[in-house]
């Protein structure tokens, strides 16, 4: 009796982590054009609040405005204390009201800042102590802040720009899918790795639709150093998903390249990241990018980064 080969194990499918639900049952792009996911989590409560990694993360704007409103906050706090410990709190304070409101405000700044111009100074034990326990705060604070600037600073921030379309082009007698990107930092990248995955729906026998996801094969998916600009090409063969394939089936077939970077940073010599994708729509057929390098007057080369997006049209060769 012969035995039955088992089947060879399925292969994990390439959907980047994102999962078969969804995969399946999302109606959006997986990856803005910015890298950022659309994917969004409800129900984890204040334990996924972390105001650390939102102050790494938010803009520098909303850092500043951030960090200044707690200062002020502080400082107000401090201030309303010293003016409940009443007028004999303090010495050279205004009356009463507003304007010794003020005074302990400013005396609470002086402290927290160590500036301590002289004329104004705690009178009782109460005032004492509060001045010990906002020097305490104070000292906290600032060693925080500058611990969040500076990893701020330190944490490596990558500016890779990826043109705004992908174009499909002739490429050597065939066509290939081709999109660009640009180091656009003065640090040299190293050792830059790119991967693209191709997603769209395809109908099953039984009517079902379901979410497939392939790796595109790229003509060269490695670059030791990428110091300037780097043109991704994907050649279209028979196993591709592209080949002879129109742009209506694949927006029908709600398509999608998600495109992931990462290299090493010289400067720094830490890993970075990008990411970006390209719906149909996004697509250029039978155009070609434009030519980034230009010449200055004593016949240097450089790049032309305004170019980055720029196509043209051409004949097909196929």
């Amino acid at each position: 009796m012969t035995s039955v080969p088992e089947p060879p194990p399925e292969r994990p499918p390439h959907d980047l982590g994102l999962g078969r639900v969804l995969s399946e049952q999302s109606g959006e792009r997986f990856l803005n054009k910015d890298g950022s996911f659309n994917v969004q989590r409800h129900g984890m409560g204040w334990q996924s609040v972390s105001l650390y990694g939102s102050l790494l993360t938010t803009s520098w704007s909303a850092f500043f405005l951030t960090m200044g409103g707690l200062y002020l906050a502080l400082n107000a706090l401090f201030g309303l204390i010293y003016f409940a410990l009443g007028p004999g709190a303090l010495s050279d304070e205004p009356g009463g009201g507003m304007p010794r409101f003020l005074a302990c405000f400013f005396f609470s700044v002086q402290t927290f800042g160590t500036i301590g111009y002289g004329h104004v100074y705690p009178l009782s034990v109460r005032a004492n102590v509060v001045v010990t326990f906002e020097a305490f705060v104070s000292l906290l604070g600032v060693a925080l802040a500058t611990g969040v600037l500076f990893a701020r600073f330190s944490r490596p921030q990558s500016r890779v720009l990826f043109s705004r379309n992908a174009v499909v082009a002739p490429y050597q007698g065939g066509q290939a899918v081709m999109f660009r990107l640009i180091n656009g930092r003065r640090s040299q990248l190293m050792n830059a790795r790119v991967e693209a995955v191709h997603t769209q729906f395809e109908t099953l026998p039984d009517g079902r639709r379901v979410r497939r996801f392939a790796p595109l094969t790229l003509e060269r998916s490695q670059v030791t150093l990428f110091p300037l600009a780097w043109t991704v090409v994907h050649p279209v063969t028979p196993h591709s998903p592209y080949w002879q394939v129109t742009l209506e089936q694949l927006a029908e077939a709600d398509a999608e390249i998600m495109v992931i970077f990462n290299a090493t940073d010289e400067a720094v010599q830490q890993t970075i990241h990008a990411r970006s994708s390209y719906k149909p729509h996004e697509l250029r057929w039978n155009e070609r990018f434009s030519d980034l390098y230009r010449r200055t007057p004593r016949g240097e080369l450089y790049v032309d980064a305004e170019r980055l997006h720029d196509t043209e049209a051409v004949r097909s060769e196929v």
